[in-house]
């Protein structure tokens, strides 16, 4: 988490337009129930915007990923805000903006806006004060709204193609008491699966889901992989050796700027209480590491118990 105050001044206002661009869309998509009326609205909407321009904005927030006297926490936060939901959701979008989307693109639409509203809260929470105290109301959200976001859906990340998102969840009950809890668990999400789009070899990334035990209160194990080429293999092995962990704790990356693995850690460190990211990895609450040619990343999450019609998730007009 940062403020808002913490970005540079002209990258604090292109944060803001980003806001307030997808509360507008969002808006938009959700009063729409006719995805064909929908399609055209958007492509209305983003010319309206100066979509174009505003893309190139958003571009222009990575040089602060890079900058040096970045401190680490804010380039986090950079990160997840220029990429998040952010990065499948613009794919969608230019898809709509060319006249080539289908159904499914303005369906994804939705989940991916209102994903990336909760994500820009949960690491700037004075962008939307008002926003954010909605988010931390208790709201139970159901496994079923990952299975309903994920399964099978064709997905797009930053400097990756399209990929088939396979998922499989063994686990029926909450994963959160909150938006915000929910928001944090998306940006775990969203990180991992972005890197396996990002090298997904044959363009599938599977996610698994199960329980780690019997008990009401419990933790699921989030396993989420992607085959990887022999050439990135043996660079993985080159690298890391048998110590796949310290993708989490450093800057490591062999494409890309190696933020957001760290993020991962230090939301699941947050989430059970722990004193650092390192004490999450050497307690196995995360990791990774070669499993013949697939790249296997897990993370846990702690999760009850329910029946599913006695728990409430967040509305589809909530953002």
């Amino acid at each position: 988490m940062a403020s808002i105050q913490d970005l540079a001044p002209g990258d604090a206002a292109v944060v803001r337009r980003i806001y307030d661009f997808l509360r507008g869309l969002y808006a938009l998509v959700g009063g729409l129930d006719e995805p064909e009326q929908g399609l055209a609205r958007v492509r209305e909407e983003l010319k309206r915007q100066d979509y174009p321009t505003l893309c190139e904005q958003i571009r222009g927030l990575g040089a602060a990923l890079v900058a040096e006297d970045t401190p680490l926490a804010v380039r986090k936060v950079y990160h997840d805000v220029r990429g998040g939901s952010l990065s499948g959701l613009l794919m969608h979008l230019d898809l709509c903006e060319a006249g080539e989307a289908e159904v499914e693109d303005f369906e994804r639409v939705f989940f991916l806006v209102r994903d990336h509203l909760k994500i820009m809260r949960n690491a700037l929470p004075d962008l939307d004060p008002s926003g954010y105290a909605v988010d931390l109301a208790p709201v139970d959200h159901d496994a079923s709204l990952l299975v309903e976001k994920w399964a099978g859906i064709a997905y797009g990340a930053a400097d990756a193609g399209r990929v088939r998102v396979d998922l499989d969840c063994e686990f029926h009950g909450a994963v959160s008491e909150c938006c915000m809890e929910f928001a944090a668990l998306d940006r775990v999400m969203y990180n991992l699966i972005n890197n396996a789009a990002r090298f997904a070899s044959d363009a599938v990334v599977h996610v698994d889901i199960f329980p780690l035990g019997e008990a009401q209160e419990t933790d699921l194990r989030v396993v989420v992989s992607n085959q990887v080429t022999p050439e990135h293999r043996a660079r993985l092995l080159a690298d890391l050796g048998d110590d796949f962990s310290r993708i989490f704790a450093t800057r490591y990356t062999t494409d890309g700027h190696g933020i957001g693995l760290q993020i991962c850690s230090d939301i699941v460190s947050h989430g059970y209480g722990l004193d650092s990211a390192r004490e999450a990895l050497v307690q196995r609450y995360l990791g990774a590491r070669l499993i013949r040619d697939h790249f296997v990343a897990w993370f846990h999450w702690p999760a009850r118990r329910g029946a599913a019609s006695s728990l409430r998730s967040c509305p589809k007009g909530q953002d």
